[in-house]
């Protein structure tokens, strides 16, 4: 239906718009140059909620936790997926501590990033898991992920007890990834090998919901200990 009434101007400047417009000419411009002004006097605040700030990089979280990659022949900073440069310097992008996939009270030693990581607590508890690395995350299926979506949602709006404590916060950032859909292969493994109790209450019917949809990818992409290797290389803290 055509429209046949004057709106407000969206800048909120108190004029009308012509009909079937948003903006009056020009206004557009300048609510798009005030909505940046005032998303980036937000972001400092946002990052200091999130634990951020300059004493601690979130640039450098990302490039922990989140897969982001930083090259030396480039400086570029960002997802590998976007990362173009051709320096021959620029080739390694592993990085130099292991992967972040485990929880708070072990960890593997981690050979290489694609190396199957057994897993001795958590949804995946017993089960070897692919590395970091490993394609098959990016397979993991569509269904499974918005089994996982909406318990992770509500587990961060905002994000209570355990999970919400400090020493936590990569496994936050893990469970903000799985919200947004935009999981990584270290994403996985953190949240696969996290005890259950870190995610909530034991009554919490969010927190099981996200630990039961943890346990089907456990199920689907990692196979019991026994049938792959006998002695997988663990390393306790």
């Amino acid at each position: 239906m055509t429209e046949t009434r004057e709106r407000g101007c969206f800048c909120g400047c108190g004029e009308n718009a012509e009909v079937g417009r948003w903006f009056i000419q020009g206004h557009d411009v300048t609510a798009a140059a005030a909505l940046r002004a005032v998303e980036e006097l937000r972001l400092p605040r946002q990052l200091v909620a999130a634990g951020f700030g300059p004493e601690h990089s979130v640039v450098e979280a990302a490039v922990r936790e989140a897969g982001w990659v930083r090259c030396p022949g480039c400086a570029y900073v960002g997802p590998s997926a976007h990362h173009t440069c051709t320096d021959a310097s620029a080739g390694d992008q592993s990085p130099s501590s292991p992967e972040p996939g485990l929880d708070q009270e072990h960890e593997l030693a981690l050979p290489g990033p694609a190396t199957a990581l057994l897993a001795e607590s958590g949804a995946a508890q017993g089960r070897l898991l692919p590395g970091a690395a490993d394609p098959t995350w990016e397979t993991v299926p569509l269904h499974l992920r918005q089994q996982l979506r909406r318990p992770a949602q509500e587990l961060v709006s905002p994000a209570r007890g355990p999970l919400a404590a400090r020493e936590n916060r990569r496994l936050l950032s893990a469970v903000r990834a799985a919200a947004g859909m935009r999981m990584t292969g270290a994403h996985w493994l953190l949240l696969l090998t996290t005890g259950r109790k870190t995610f909530g209450s034991p009554h919490s019917q969010r927190a099981q919901a996200l630990y039961a949809a943890l346990e089907q990818v456990a199920v689907q992409h990692a196979a019991p200990a026994e049938d792959e290797v006998a002695d997988p290389v663990v390393r306790h803290s």
